[in-house]
C-alpha cells in the first residue's frame, strides 16, 4: 500500500514528479515568451554567417535511455561532426567529449550564441513537450553514456535540463572535465529538491549576465 501523497490519491512520488512537469512546463512557455523577439534576429544572423539550416537536432538519451533530438540554434558549419573526428587528436577535455577553444568549425555568430548561452533557446522547446527539464543532467548521447554505466543509470532515472549542477560548477581544468561531469550529475540526483533547482536556475541567470556584460562592455 502506498500512501498518498496529495490531490488524495497520487503516491508523494508521482505528485513530486507531476509538480515538477508543471513547473517545467510554465517556465518553458515564460523562456519562450521572453526570448522570443530574439529568434528572427538570432535566425536572420545564423543563415548570414553560413550555408546552413537555423537549427541543429543532436540525438540524446533522455530519461529511461529514450532517444530524442536535443534542438539549438546552430552555431558550427555543416558537417561539423564528421570534421570532429579529424580534430579528436587535439581535445582539450578528458573523456569522451570533445572540445577545444579555438575550434574552427564554430561561426562567429555561432561563438557570440554559446558565450552567451543563447544557442540553447531552442530546448525550452524540448522541455514544453516533456523530453527535457529545466534543471537536470547534461543531455548526452548514447555513445558518452556507454562508456560509465554506473553513471549512466543514475542520470538517466531524470530527464535531462538546460541547464545543471555541472554547468554552474565546473572548472574546466585539464584532465578533470569528465570527473566533475560525473560528480556533479551523481550529486544531483542524489540532491535532487525543488530549493536546488531554484538555486542553480539564480546562478545560470547570473552567469547569464556575466557573460553578456563581458561580451558588450568588457567587464569580467
Amino acid at each position: 500500500h502506498v500512501k498518498p501523497g496529495c490531490f488524495g490519491f497520487l503516491p508523494i512520488l508521482s505528485c513530486a514528479r507531476l509538480i515538477r512537469r508543471v513547473g517545467d512546463f510554465v517556465a518553458a512557455l515564460a523562456a519562450i515568451v521572453f526570448f522570443l523577439p530574439l529568434v528572427p534576429i538570432i535566425a536572420l544572423a545564423i543563415k548570414r554567417s553560413s550555408p546552413g539550416p537555423i537549427f541543429y537536432k543532436a540525438r540524446r538519451q533522455g530519461r529511461h535511455g529514450k532517444d530524442f533530438d536535443c534542438l539549438k540554434f546552430r552555431t558550427m558549419k555543416v558537417g561539423a561532426d564528421q570534421l570532429q573526428e579529424k580534430l579528436r587528436t587535439v581535445s582539450e577535455v578528458d573523456g569522451p567529449q570533445f572540445k577545444i577553444v579555438d575550434d574552427p568549425r564554430i561561426t562567429p555568430v555561432g561563438r557570440f550564441l554559446r558565450d552567451t548561452y543563447l544557442d540553447e533557446i531552442p530546448q525550452f522547446y524540448n522541455v514544453l513537450i516533456g523530453q527535457m527539464s529545466i534543471v537536470g543532467p547534461r543531455p548526452s548521447p548514447k555513445a558518452e553514456n556507454i562508456r560509465c554505466p554506473l553513471w549512466r543509470d543514475a542520470r538517466l532515472s531524470v530527464r535531462p535540463g538546460v541547464t545543471g549542477l555541472w554547468q554552474i560548477n565546473r572548472t574546466r581544468e585539464p584532465m578533470l572535465d569528465f570527473q566533475e561531469w560525473i560528480q556533479y550529475d551523481t550529486e544531483y540526483i542524489r540532491r535532487l529538491s525543488f530549493a536546488l533547482d531554484i538555486q542553480i536556475c539564480y546562478r545560470t541567470f547570473l552567469q547569464m549576465l556575466g557573460k553578456f556584460a563581458e561580451k558588450f562592455f568588457g567587464a569580467k
